[in-house]
């Protein structure tokens, strides 16, 4: 005998089925903290690797920084000194006087050398204890003393001598200066000017 059955479970009356299953949302978690472990993984990465370039900069800074109060202290032993710098000064001054003194006594034109050692010698025979020469100046025809005398007239005295020198006997001081130092002394400046040969009395 045929057996008959009736399926009253239709499917509308069947429940929806959920998007969202336990597995699923698990399934998804896992992912999630898979990434985010992915992600801490990389970040900790480029940390280490920042820090690892920032120790290198920081490094690079300091040795600048000692290079550059080395450098400090070496412009700071390298100035010049004051005092040397004076020393310096004083003798390239000397220096240029004693070339120009040089220049002056080699050249004829100038100071005739050749009657400069001659009134010298001269000047040195003509000595007289009364008189000391502090300056002569002989040059272009001209010849100028200056120093202390012990006397008024010592002065003219000792100019007197000239009239035997046979290099000053040339000469007429035209100019005659008499003063009277702190130490009781008379300072004198003579200068004179060549005669002309036929002029001369």
């Amino acid at each position: 005998m045929a057996k008959y059955s009736i399926n009253l479970l239709q499917a509308d009356l069947l429940p929806p089925k959920v998007l969202w299953t336990l597995n699923r949302v698990m399934s998804l978690w896992f992912l999630v903290l898979a990434v985010m472990l992915v992600l801490m993984f990389v970040v900790r990465l480029q940390v280490n690797s920042l820090n690892v370039e920032f120790q290198a900069l920081n490094s690079v800074n300091t040795n600048q920084k000692i290079q550059l109060k080395n450098l400090e202290l070496d412009v700071a032993r390298n100035r010049q000194d004051a005092e040397l710098l004076a020393q310096l000064n004083t003798i390239k001054l000397v220096i240029e006087n004693k070339q120009h003194l040089h220049q002056q006594l080699t050249d004829p034109a100038q100071t005739y050398s050749a009657g400069f050692s001659t009134a010298m010698t001269e000047l040195s025979e003509l000595h007289d204890k009364n008189i000391s020469l502090q300056r002569v100046n002989i040059g272009n025809g001209n010849i100028t003393f200056a120093g202390l005398a012990l006397s008024p007239d010592a002065v003219p005295n000792w100019l007197s001598g000239f009239e035997s020198s046979t290099f000053l006997s040339g000469k007429r001081f035209i100019n005659f200066t008499l003063s009277e130092n702190e130490q009781q002394l008379t300072e004198f400046v003579v200068s004179s000017a060549e005669v002309k040969k036929g002029l001369a009395r």
